[in-house]
């Protein structure tokens, strides 16, 4: 047996919820199911990409589920919850997702925008750990989703994003000292350019791609690979929490 093939084995037979998982997250629930990993796969509004999601599973013979919940409502996630854990008892990893992203000049900002941003990325991120941390044994994983923005440089017109991505940085280092006693590990990645927005012009893509500092070309499908493998590791680490992992093509430099 490999180094490799030893520390991924201890996924086998372990649970992992992935919230918003519509594009990024199938690729990281396949990672996950190949190690022989169960996956609910919790949604908002895009239950087709959920369902995709769980044949995916059963086609490489691990179980899986889909349900309902919008994460940024506490008593949303806790009915799927109560409904997940009558199948799974027990959940050992928990990868947040749930991402919104639209461009927005600052003097356009309106209250929607904040509540959205907020609501999503940080409460989304918050409600699921503290509805699963009690029904996560000693060695579970948290890993959240930050932004590049977090260690790198600020782009204009996602001010709302932005300001959340960054408190869900901290939200991560809190949430590692809340949870440190249970034996949880608690992480975030921190992603750069990985796949374009919905309706994202293609040529503005292409410049963002070119402006990374690291001159290596670099496709979409491979950047999800790293984040999704990425995602492997974050959920076997018992050396690391707290910490936010950029995956930025060097835009911190």
């Amino acid at each position: 047996m490999t180094l490799a093939e030893s520390q991924l084995g201890r996924l086998r037979g372990q649970v992992a919820w992935i919230t918003g998982g519509k594009r990024i997250g199938r690729t990281v629930a396949r990672a996950l199911a190949e190690q022989g990993v169960a996956i609910v796969a919790s949604y908002r509004r895009s239950e087709a990409e959920a369902r995709a999601i769980v044949e995916d599973c059963e086609q490489l013979g691990v179980a899986a589920l889909a349900v309902q919940a919008d994460v940024a409502s506490r008593a949303s996630f806790e009915r799927a919850a109560a409904q997940v854990l009558k199948r799974f008892p027990e959940i050992h990893i928990l990868v947040n997702m749930a991402s919104v992203y639209r461009l927005v000049a600052a003097d356009e900002v309106r209250e929607p925008d904040w509540e959205e941003n907020l609501g999503t990325h940080v409460l989304g991120s918050f409600w699921p750990a503290q509805i699963l941390v009690p029904h996560m044994p000693a060695g579970s994983h948290i890993i959240n989703v930050a932004d590049a923005c977090v260690t790198g440089r600020m782009r204009k017109r996602a001010l709302p994003y932005q300001v959340s991505k960054a408190a869900v940085a901290a939200l991560t280092r809190a949430m590692a000292v809340e949870y440190a006693s249970r034996g949880i590990f608690v992480n975030a990645i921190a992603p750069g350019p990985i796949l374009p927005p919905e309706n994202f012009p293609a040529e503005t893509w292409q410049k963002i791609r070119a402006s990374a500092p690291v001159a290596y070309p670099l496709s979409d499908e491979e950047a999800v690979a790293q984040f999704a493998f990425l995602v492997l590791y974050l959920s076997i680490t018992t050396t690391a929490t707290g910490h936010t992992f950029p995956l930025d093509v060097g835009e911190n430099l």
